[in-house]
């Protein structure tokens, strides 16, 4: 190997890009981040279920809440499950610390050419420059153009705008959070569905945030700030001084890395993002460390390529590959749903023992444990949405929820 080829580049400078990164510069390798703008702050929150969040990594929670609710029009539910929020300036500083640490080169600029030569990927730069690698990780974000997916389904959006405000005396619970509150901003609100999330940070500020959960189309920033307002004033809170924004766009249901490929995906950008949930942190911080530590013990074979993929393997084993699927014919039935038909569901969803949405939520369970869950689900579901997960269901885009259901050894 050439003294100027890197072990590893990762691609992207967002949570996935750095925590892959640092996982791989602990365990020794020659690590290159490359990015337009690698060190820029972080701005949003990073929210997980507290018993998510891996060993010692505890000290990065910022508030953490014991209580859940979620609210339809039908009534409330209250989760007794933890719920955390990360310190986002320091999630990034814990994973910066490795980096700084190896040293890792940290590249100013965007990766336009991949190009494999023999036992290394050239990579080719926006500013004219050439760097080399043995593996490469594209963590770039969903829309990176460098990752064969699956399928080309025309995935589905989670759109938010939220506030961060100022606001002594707000009237929520400090010790519960707000998951989701799918009560209509006003009469004629009411579709296409979204609903409130509130972080209650002490007494005296409290983010608010409207969230449109799975549209195809996605729906526009200006019903979404258009609601957060109405619900405002129905709070009272719409004097209250802003001190952060926040815009939010999660693609849902991309395509599932194709095996084979002469590199590593991580994060959005290898489809990591819950089909069903639009939750992506979790999934991050659970799956970089053995990522990192199978691309990096292939590479103490001399083997690029072999490494590549012993970390694509890690990365997508068989049986989540065929849960992602599952998951894939749940975002299907909530793009549909009307705002009646999504409260009913979350209705039925939030019934079933915590142990069942649980792990639902979490994606660790295996194919015929989610179906399981699933399968009950349904049998609690009101007639009509029955009858819209029975339409979902016979339609060629939930083709993939008999194959992974059906497949051999797919759990």
């Amino acid at each position: 190997m050439k003294d100027d080829t890197h072990d590893i580049a990762v691609l992207g400078s967002g949570p996935a890009a750095l925590a892959i990164a640092a996982a791989c510069a602990r365990r020794g390798a020659t690590v290159a981040l490359i990015a337009p703008e690698p060190e820029s702050a972080w701005q949003p929150n990073y929210c997980l279920w507290a018993d998510e969040l891996p060993p010692g990594m505890e000290g990065l929670i910022e508030h953490r809440w014991p209580e859940a609710s979620v609210v339809t029009p039908s009534g409330s539910h209250l989760l007794s499950r933890s719920y955390a929020k990360l310190d986002t300036m320091g999630l990034q500083a814990f994973f910066w610390g490795p980096l700084r640490a190896a040293p890792a080169r940290i590249i100013a600029d965007r990766a336009t050419r991949l190009d494999r030569r023999g036992s290394e990927t050239w990579i080719q730069m926006d500013g004219g420059s050439t760097e080399r690698a043995r593996v490469v990780i594209d963590a770039s974000g969903g829309g990176t153009p460098f990752v064969e997916r699956a399928h080309r389904r025309a995935p589905a959006f989670q759109k938010a705008f939220g506030l961060m405000l100022w606001a002594p005396g707000h009237g929520f619970d400090p010790q519960r959070m707000v998951l989701m509150d799918f009560r209509a901003a006003s009469a004629d609100t009411g579709e296409p569905p979204s609903f409130l999330y509130v972080l209650p940070l002490g007494d005296d500020r409290l983010f608010v945030e409207e969230t449109s959960l799975a549209r195809r189309p996605a729906m526009s920033f200006d019903v979404l700030r258009q609601r957060l307002e109405v619900r405002l004033q129905t709070l009272g809170l719409a004097a209250c001084e802003r001190i952060g924004e926040e815009h939010c766009v999660i693609p849902m249901g991309l395509g599932l890395p194709v095996r084979g490929q002469p590199l590593v995906p991580f994060g959005a950008a290898a489809a990591m993002v819950h089909p069903a949930s639009g939750y992506l942190i979790s999934h991050v911080l659970r799956k970089a460390e053995p990522v990192a530590a199978s691309i990096v013990e292939g590479l103490a074979s001399g083997d690029g390529e072999l490494a590549t993929a012993a970390g694509n393997a890690t990365l997508w084993p068989r049986a989540e590959r065929a849960l992602w699927e599952i998951y894939a014919f749940g975002l299907e039935s909530l793009v549909g749903m009307s705002a009646i038909e999504t409260g009913r569901f979350f209705d039925s969803f939030f019934q079933l023992p915590e142990q069942g949405w649980a792990d639902f939520l979490a994606g660790t369970s295996s194919p015929s444990e989610v179906g399981s869950v699933m399968l009950r689900l349904f049998r609690n579901l009101p007639a009509s949405v029955r009858w819209r997960l029975v339409r979902t269901s016979l339609s060629a885009g939930a083709a993939p929820l008999a194959r992974s259901v059906l497949q051999p050894g797919a759990s």
